[in-house]
């Protein structure tokens, strides 16, 4: 983000220092826990409690971003920029973006351990995940409305924005009811993780193209904020060459792994 926004250093880097210092912190404890678990001989349920809390709130530490780019929480003085740490924690959109970020990450997990589960034809536990998935997909929609309803009171520009792209989560909108009837008939749980990362995809983009051209209300915009032509062709090469390790990389691991039935079965033999 910075290489194509050089700007957003200046404005993020400084208003973001305590909350990505959070995420820091929250990223070091999992490292902890994978280092000392794997190398060491660490046994304490602490450690796994702290584990699953970080990977909980990571997510929500980084979700501030969000909240912050709509405006209204920073103050701009004539050196420096501060962030409203009181409005910041006490405005429901906060709140209810933290949430989203929280109940997302418990319907996704669920949803893709229930697709792992019955490939590994554990039916216990693909029972039980199942039945997460479908318990958190309703706390999920409804703190998604309840963003969009926040908006109406915090960003009218955004939410009127949003409204215009209203069929963009229509779509989102039938690619969860997709889901939830995949996962209520007991069938098909790969399909249904499928439709889910589409669900999230277009909403994430329509919520995207609903902010144009802002990246962070009112102070900055997409053009002020772009960088060079070089520089930017330069960071596309890089970027798109970068895709071209990762995608094969990616397969490689879930073909290996996830696709592999004798792994996932428990009966592959490594070596």
């Amino acid at each position: 983000m910075v290489g194509f926004f050089p700007s957003t250093a200046f404005y993020y880097g400084t208003v973001l220092l305590v909350p990505a210092s959070l995420s820091l912190v929250l990223l070091a404890i999992r490292g902890s826990y994978y280092a000392f678990s794997t190398y060491g001989q660490l046994k304490s349920k602490m450690w796994i409690y702290l584990y699953g809390f970080s990977g909980l709130l990571i997510p929500a530490s980084l979700s501030i971003v969000l909240t912050i780019s709509e405006g209204g929480f920073i103050n701009e003085t004539a050196n420096s920029l501060e962030l409203d740490y009181q409005a910041l924690f006490t405005s429901p959109l906060t709140w209810s973006i933290v949430v989203l970020s929280l109940t997302s990450v418990l319907y996704i997990s669920a949803v893709f351990l229930t697709w792992y589960a019955d490939k590994a034809k554990d039916m216990e536990a693909t029972a039980l995940l199942r039945k997460y998935a479908l318990i958190w997909s309703i706390p999920t929609m409804i703190t998604a409305s309840g963003i969009i309803v926040e908006l109406r009171s915090h960003n009218y520009e955004h939410y009127q924005n949003m409204l215009e792209l209203w069929w963009l989560f229509l779509i989102s909108g039938l690619l969860f009811l997709a889901t939830l009837l995949l996962l209520w008939q007991k069938r098909k749980y790969g399909l249904a993780f499928i439709l889910l990362i589409g669900q999230f995809l277009v909403a994430f983009f329509g919520y995207g193209i609903s902010h144009y051209p802002y990246l962070l209300y009112p102070f900055l915009t997409i053009e002020e904020g772009f960088t060079n032509e070089g520089m930017a062709v330069a960071l596309m090469v890089a970027f798109i060459a970068g895709l071209c390790l990762l995608i094969p990389s990616l397969l490689l691991l879930l073909r290996l792994f996830l696709f592999n039935k004798s792994y996932v079965e428990g009966k592959f033999k490594g070596g």
